[in-house]
């Protein structure tokens, strides 16, 4: 079976999850969704922002959805946030695009927002970190482990 740090970390915290080892390696929601056999509701798309003082924020939201900045922004207390470009989160994270996992932000966020949305689904399915396996854990214990901060924060177009 294959071991990455996120898998790791969960093992250490005694969370249940599913590992979903891919047939190629994906970067999309949608090559994830379809390599998992989930729907694309179920995929955490996770985002990578940061302030002027360059403290990290995640976000959380479903794989079918919107980031709306503005309202991550008022969930920060008004904060003006951007997003990461792919390059600094490469370089200065060690962070690939579309195989990112939140867990591998613990410690460096200032804090995690996720999208009331994403408890729609029982199951959500993350990147294991790498662009070759994802992992599929329970919303709520997820939630608890990251210590996420809940609100709307996608378009609702």
């Amino acid at each position: 079976m294959m071991k990455t740090p996120v898998t790791e970390f969960l093992d250490s915290h005694n969370i249940l999850y599913n590992l979903k080892l891919h047939s190629q390696p994906v970067f999309t929601c949608e090559d994830a969704a379809r390599e998992r056999n989930v729907r694309l509701s179920q995929i955490l798309k996770c985002m990578v922002g940061q302030d002027a003082e360059v403290n990290l924020y995640v976000m959380l939201i479903p794989g079918d959805k919107t980031l709306k900045i503005k309202r991550a922004r008022q969930l920060a207390g008004g904060i003006r946030i951007e997003l990461v470009a792919p390059e600094q989160l490469a370089e200065q994270l060690g962070l690939t695009v579309g195989a990112i996992s939140p867990i591998q932000l613990l410690g460096k966020a200032k804090q995690c927002f996720m999208d009331h949305s994403v408890f729609r689904e029982e199951w959500v399915a993350m990147s294991a970190g790498v662009p070759e396996a994802g992992v599929e854990v329970q919303a709520e214990s997820l939630a608890e482990l990251l210590g996420v901060v809940r609100g709307d924060i996608i378009s609702v177009r």
